[in-house]
């Protein structure tokens, strides 16, 4: 058959870069077959998940860690006998304690404490437990603590079950649970609506770093107009055109093409894209917007001083004061009650408070 008198268009394309887009995990909580435990999330990784986005997401972890030093205050003070100095062997003091139980409520919505008892069955150590690790049983009675659920290539995952903290129970060590929600296993961090936001914030990032790695070939097209190439050839080429001309360092370098004549001349063509500058900007700005309201944070505590157009001092002890009521004096409140059930006694924490200003009074936080 004459191949030159149909209408068939053969075209070849060789891309630069692939592009990956990752699929937002769900937070199921589901029973595992042969397994005693809940599983949190997708894949039993849903805290996984949670903490790679607090590490990637600028506003995400300035709130969070933000927050969690307000919940930490000037000064902690444990007023249970003994644990006036130190909480466990390690020498945590209760000031990081809480700061590191902040964040975790804040970022989970849950945290992990785990007592250790004496010989008498007094309580002799309290330690942090990554909550990242913790998974439950369905009624929040057997904890079962690992650093290998993100592990593909474990054979037998290394797991430590506890019982729950019972105040006259005698388990030598046990788990203290605290959870925002009473009718699912694990909690819902009160963040949840701004994940994708966080995830617009994360893939901005990464778009503005690979548009710096890449940029040449991010704007332009080149066609080879001498023949299609084999693959091998393709890759070669692509190969070749990658190591020359793309990455930031070789913004502005002068393409030179070397052809038989006009005919076999390579053609470099500028791509007619929407320049989406202001349309990332403006979902960087909403991505923002979302995670401070999911928060019900202020922007301005937290570094962003970009909206702060006319905020001045008083504004910004208001603004500090109204934060403090609504979500740090809620959370410290939450790690207080924690405390008193550990030792059996009201005002186990004494939290002297953060302020803008240089003398403030000590509160206690039940």
């Amino acid at each position: 058959m004459d191949t030159s008198s149909t209408n068939n268009i053969q075209m070849a394309f060789a891309a630069i870069d692939k592009v990956f887009v990752d699929s937002i995990p769900k937070l199921t909580q589901e029973e595992v077959r042969g397994k005693d435990f809940i599983a949190y999330g997708d894949q039993n990784l849903w805290p996984q998940y949670v903490f790679g986005l607090y590490q990637d997401c600028t506003t995400l972890k300035s709130v969070v860690d933000g927050s969690a030093n307000f919940c930490g205050g000037d000064d902690v003070r444990c007023n249970a006998p003994g644990f006036e100095v130190s909480l466990n062997r390690k020498g945590e003091t209760a000031r990081n304690m809480v700061k590191w139980l902040a964040r975790d409520y804040l970022l989970y919505g849950g945290f992990a404490i785990e007592v250790i008892r004496n010989l008498n069955g007094g309580v002799a150590e309290v330690y942090y437990k990554d909550f990242r690790n913790i998974r439950s049983d369905k009624k929040n009675e057997a904890f079962f603590y690992s650093e290998d659920y993100d592990k593909k290539y474990v054979r037998s995952t290394k797991t430590i079950v506890y019982p729950k903290y019972i105040k006259d129970g005698d388990a030598p060590a046990s788990i203290v649970y605290v959870k925002n929600t009473i009718d699912s296993t694990y909690p819902i961090p009160r963040w949840s609506g701004a994940v994708k936001a966080a995830e617009i914030e994360r893939h901005i990032d990464d778009m503005h770093l690979n548009s710096l790695e890449n940029g040449f070939m991010g704007s332009y097209i080149i066609n080879f107009l001498n023949g299609v190439p084999t693959d091998e050839q393709k890759a070669e080429i692509e190969k070749n055109v990658q190591q020359k001309f793309a990455g930031a360092s070789n913004a502005g370098r002068i393409l030179l093409n070397f052809a038989n004549g006009e005919e076999n001349a390579t053609k470099v063509e500028r791509l007619s894209i929407e320049d989406f500058g202001e349309k990332y900007k403006a979902a960087a700005d909403r991505s923002r917007e979302q995670i401070y309201c999911a928060f019900g944070a202020i922007p301005q505590l937290f570094g962003n001083m970009a909206a702060a157009t006319g905020f001045n001092e008083v504004e910004f002890q208001k603004a500090w004061d109204l934060y403090n009521r609504t979500t740090v004096r809620d959370v410290q409140r939450v790690i207080g009650d924690a405390f008193d059930h550990i030792f059996g006694m009201k005002d186990s924490l004494s939290i002297k408070p953060f302020s803008i200003e240089e003398n403030n009074d000590e509160q206690i936080v039940n």
